[in-house]
């Protein structure tokens, strides 16, 4: 884990359809925080080659919400919302290395 600076934080607590998952063999039912670096900056090449994080959530591209990405700071580190995956992503992306399962609940200022 120690070679990504920073990690994607699932949430098991807020299950949902939220759209397909970016590699395109499931529904991304489960939420997640994306580090803003790999967005602004670039996307860990691990990261790129499974496609984790980009699927079509419709909460960010359907303007279910009223900025359609939040951004939500943690730990010193700051993050973009709505975005998800499907649970086979982020079992791989966890065993990998470069996501974590949050142990808190998902952030109330961000549903």
């Amino acid at each position: 884990m120690g070679e990504f600076r920073q990690h994607a934080v699932i949430y098991k607590d807020m299950e949902d359809v939220y759209g397909p998952c970016g590699c395109g063999m499931d529904m991304a039912i489960l939420p997640m925080l994306i580090p803003r670096a790999w967005i602004i900056e670039e996307w860990p090449a691990v990261v790129e080659a499974h496609e984790f994080g980009k699927g079509f959530d419709f909460r960010r591209v359907s303007g279910f919400s009223c900025n359609q990405v939040f951004e939500h700071e943690m730990d010193g580190v700051e993050y973009l919302a709505n975005f998800s995956c499907c649970r086979d992503c982020a079992e791989r992306a966890v065993e990998l290395g470069y996501a974590v399962w949050s142990e808190k609940s998902y952030p109330m200022v961000l549903r």
